[in-house]
């Protein structure tokens, strides 16, 4: 059983994409900011995925050591890709 999140994708947070957003509307450089917002839409998307496939086999300590109870974990992987995580 496997509960390692994998993937080689470059992250994105709501406030560097932000700053990427403004730099691209003065440089003419938006599909650079498009990319980067697909790609993190894509992380979002396969760790609540994962998550939402893992968690029938987690216990209440394991959710209790990712710092979440079960309910969290079930609310956050029935949020929208566009979404960021914990919020």
């Amino acid at each position: 059983m496997r509960h390692a999140i994998e993937g080689d994708y470059r992250r994105y947070e709501q406030r560097q994409l932000a700053g990427l957003l403004g730099e691209g509307s003065r440089h003419g450089n938006r599909f650079v900011v498009l990319m980067a917002t697909f790609g993190l839409w894509q992380e979002r998307r396969r760790i609540r995925r994962q998550m939402k496939r893992d968690m029938e086999t987690f216990n209440d300590a394991m959710f209790e050591d990712a710092g979440m109870t079960r309910e969290e974990a079930e609310c956050e992987v029935r949020k929208p890709f566009w979404r960021p995580l914990g919020a």
